[in-house]
């Protein structure tokens, strides 16, 4: 073998080695890149499922708090119609009363409203006197049409009798029986000059209703609240 075929022969060898050192070099390479790639994809999988059960977990938690939310209102509007219906049926108790009943009632509530004004009439008279003072000259008690036919003159008369002695003789004749009638359920309203009381059953069971719904509810409902 010659010089140069011991050269060339050389060279051959030497660039084979770089070619196999390079194969293990890209190799070593592409498995590391998979690797690489097997990693991410496993991590980008396990965020995925991470997110996912978050997500899943707050359905669940939207969901359960919708029906909690649906369940109060649910039972809130019950409760409501119970009261109401508790109210709806005393109403309509108050005003099936029997009649000597229902006189006595609506006489107490003209003699309360009657008596109070005065009452107010007569500070307001001892801070800017009398003249300054509108007096009315009678005090009218407005029915509706069918209690002015029939209970206007008992109410009239147990008014009187509930008031003697509490307001003068001359007060107690300015009351009287209005010409005109109201548009209400049963009760009266008073009127004192350019001043109407409401004595309406509804007024007067508005504010019954004002004072009492909370205790009625709590009446209602607390024991069953307390299991």
């Amino acid at each position: 073998m010659t010089g140069l075929d011991k050269i060339t022969e050389k060279i051959i060898a030497e660039a084979r080695a770089d070619a196999a050192a390079i194969n293990d070099r890209a190799s070593k390479q592409c498995a590391d890149i998979m690797f690489a790639a097997s990693s991410d994809a496993e991590r980008i999988k396990a965020s995925l499922e991470e997110r996912a059960q978050k997500e899943a977990e707050n359905i669940i938690a939207r969901a359960k708090s919708s029906v909690a939310m649906q369940k109060r209102n649910l039972i809130l509007d019950a409760k409501s119609k119970a009261v109401d219906s508790i109210f709806e049926t005393a109403y309509k108790e108050l005003l099936a009363l029997p009649e000597e009943k229902y006189c006595e009632l609506v006489s107490r509530l003209v003699a309360a409203a009657i008596t109070d004004e005065l009452e107010t009439e007569k500070n307001n008279i001892s801070l800017y006197g009398e003249e300054n003072v509108d007096i009315p000259e009678k005090y009218e008690l407005i029915f509706n049409e069918s209690d002015k036919k029939k209970l206007s003159d008992a109410v009239l008369k147990g008014t009187e009798r509930i008031v003697i002695g509490k307001i003068s003789r001359e007060e107690i004749s300015k009351l009287s029986i209005a010409e005109d009638t109201a548009d209400i359920d049963g009760g009266v309203i008073v009127r004192l000059g350019n001043i109407e009381i409401n004595c309406s059953t509804e007024a007067v069971f508005a504010l019954v209703r004002e004072r009492m719904e909370s205790e009625i509810s709590e009446m209602l409902f607390s024991e069953e609240e307390n299991k």
